[in-house]
């Protein structure tokens, strides 16, 4: 009976991944067209307030994320970090217009 609830647990982990890593991909989804977006104006309609926040809770996720060993949840805080720390730097440093 031990290595039936092994088997179970091993097979929750792996399904929990997945739904993980589909959460992973719908999130990145979400920046990729801001953030592309900013890179070409070279400036940011987001606050800086909430861009700052961002960067440092999914920060602080990503640690937590490290230390749980956990990859999807690894990938996901590290991605938004850097999409809202491009999206930050434009909001702080805009881009001159020539």
């Amino acid at each position: 009976m031990g290595t039936k609830t092994g088997q179970n647990t091993i097979l929750i982990m792996t399904t929990l991944d997945l739904v993980g890593y589909g959460g992973f991909i719908f999130l990145a989804i979400c920046w990729v067209p801001q953030t592309i977006e900013t890179i070409k104006n070279g400036k940011v309609a987001m606050q800086k307030s909430f861009l700052l926040m961002y960067a440092i809770g999914a920060a602080l996720l990503m640690v937590q994320a490290i230390g749980l060993e956990n990859l999807p949840l690894i990938l996901l805080n590290s991605y938004t970090a850097v999409a809202s720390l491009i999206n930050l730097f434009y909001g702080l440093f805009p881009r001159k217009e020539f």
